[in-house]
Protein backbone atom coordinates (compact mmCIF):
# COMPACT_ATOMS: atom_id res chain seq x y z
CA UNK A 1 0.00 0.00 0.00
CA UNK A 2 1.41 3.36 -1.08
CA UNK A 3 0.84 6.57 0.87
CA UNK A 4 -0.14 10.05 -0.24
CA UNK A 5 0.97 12.40 2.52
CA UNK A 6 -1.31 15.45 2.83
CA UNK A 7 -0.03 18.26 5.06
CA UNK A 8 -1.40 21.52 6.38
CA UNK A 9 -0.56 23.71 9.36
CA UNK A 10 -1.99 21.60 12.17
CA UNK A 11 -3.12 18.49 10.30
CA UNK A 12 -6.64 18.63 11.75
CA UNK A 13 -8.73 20.68 9.32
CA UNK A 14 -7.56 21.32 5.77
CA UNK A 15 -5.38 18.26 5.25
CA UNK A 16 -8.07 15.78 6.38
CA UNK A 17 -10.53 17.51 4.02
CA UNK A 18 -8.11 17.15 1.09
CA UNK A 19 -7.14 13.59 2.09
CA UNK A 20 -10.83 12.58 2.18
CA UNK A 21 -11.39 13.96 -1.33
CA UNK A 22 -8.34 12.10 -2.64
CA UNK A 23 -9.42 8.87 -0.91
CA UNK A 24 -12.95 9.23 -2.34
CA UNK A 25 -11.43 9.61 -5.82
CA UNK A 26 -9.14 6.60 -5.32
CA UNK A 27 -12.14 4.56 -4.20
CA UNK A 28 -14.20 5.67 -7.20
CA UNK A 29 -11.35 4.61 -9.53
CA UNK A 30 -10.82 1.25 -7.77
CA UNK A 31 -7.36 2.34 -6.63
CA UNK A 32 -8.04 2.33 -2.88
CA UNK A 33 -6.25 -1.01 -2.56
CA UNK A 34 -3.09 0.57 -4.00
CA UNK A 35 -2.83 3.90 -2.13
CA UNK A 36 -4.33 5.94 0.68
CA UNK A 37 -4.10 9.64 1.51
CA UNK A 38 -3.09 10.38 5.09
CA UNK A 39 -3.27 13.85 6.73
CA UNK A 40 -0.43 15.13 8.94
CA UNK A 41 0.79 18.46 10.31
CA UNK A 42 3.31 20.22 8.07
CA UNK A 43 6.04 20.17 10.73
CA UNK A 44 6.13 16.36 10.50
CA UNK A 45 6.43 16.22 6.68
CA UNK A 46 10.21 15.92 6.35
CA UNK A 47 10.69 13.27 9.03
CA UNK A 48 7.64 11.33 7.85
CA UNK A 49 8.93 11.22 4.27
CA UNK A 50 12.43 10.29 5.42
CA UNK A 51 11.10 7.40 7.53
CA UNK A 52 8.24 6.04 5.42
CA UNK A 53 9.26 4.51 2.08
CA UNK A 54 5.60 3.95 1.14
CA UNK A 55 5.08 7.68 0.48
CA UNK A 56 4.86 8.40 -3.26
CA UNK A 57 3.09 11.78 -3.27
CA UNK A 58 3.26 14.79 -0.96
CA UNK A 59 0.32 17.20 -1.12
CA UNK A 60 0.91 20.47 0.66
CA UNK A 61 -1.55 23.28 0.97
CA UNK A 62 1.33 25.57 -0.06
CA UNK A 63 4.21 24.63 -2.37
CA UNK A 64 7.15 22.89 -0.70
CA UNK A 65 9.97 25.16 0.47
CA UNK A 66 13.52 24.46 -0.73
CA UNK A 67 14.38 22.24 2.25
CA UNK A 68 11.26 20.10 1.90
CA UNK A 69 11.69 19.95 -1.89
CA UNK A 70 15.16 18.50 -1.36
CA UNK A 71 13.68 15.77 0.86
CA UNK A 72 11.02 15.05 -1.76
CA UNK A 73 13.65 14.80 -4.49
CA UNK A 74 15.93 12.60 -2.36
CA UNK A 75 13.09 10.14 -1.74
CA UNK A 76 11.50 10.25 -5.22
CA UNK A 77 8.26 11.72 -3.85
CA UNK A 78 6.12 13.81 -6.20
CA UNK A 79 5.13 17.15 -4.71
CA UNK A 80 1.72 18.65 -5.42
CA UNK A 81 -0.21 21.66 -4.13
CA UNK A 82 -3.58 20.89 -2.51
CA UNK A 83 -5.42 23.98 -3.72
CA UNK A 84 -7.37 22.14 -6.47
CA UNK A 85 -9.07 19.95 -3.85
CA UNK A 86 -9.96 23.01 -1.75
CA UNK A 87 -11.30 25.20 -4.55
CA UNK A 88 -12.44 22.60 -7.07
CA UNK A 89 -10.52 24.48 -9.77
CA UNK A 90 -8.21 21.99 -11.47
CA UNK A 91 -9.36 19.12 -9.28
CA UNK A 92 -10.01 16.75 -12.19
CA UNK A 93 -6.47 17.29 -13.50
CA UNK A 94 -4.98 16.89 -10.01
CA UNK A 95 -6.96 13.69 -9.46
CA UNK A 96 -5.76 12.31 -12.80
CA UNK A 97 -2.15 13.10 -11.88
CA UNK A 98 -2.59 11.24 -8.58
CA UNK A 99 -4.13 8.26 -10.41
CA UNK A 100 -1.29 8.13 -12.94
CA UNK A 101 1.33 8.13 -10.18
CA UNK A 102 -0.52 5.48 -8.13
CA UNK A 103 -0.93 3.23 -11.17
CA UNK A 104 2.80 3.47 -11.97
CA UNK A 105 3.90 2.87 -8.37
Amino acid sequence: MKTILVCCGSGVATSPQVANKINDYLNDKDLSDKAKATPKPIETAKSTIENDPSIIIYVGIAPADDELQEVLDDHNVVGMVGLPWLTGMGQDEANQKVANIVIKA
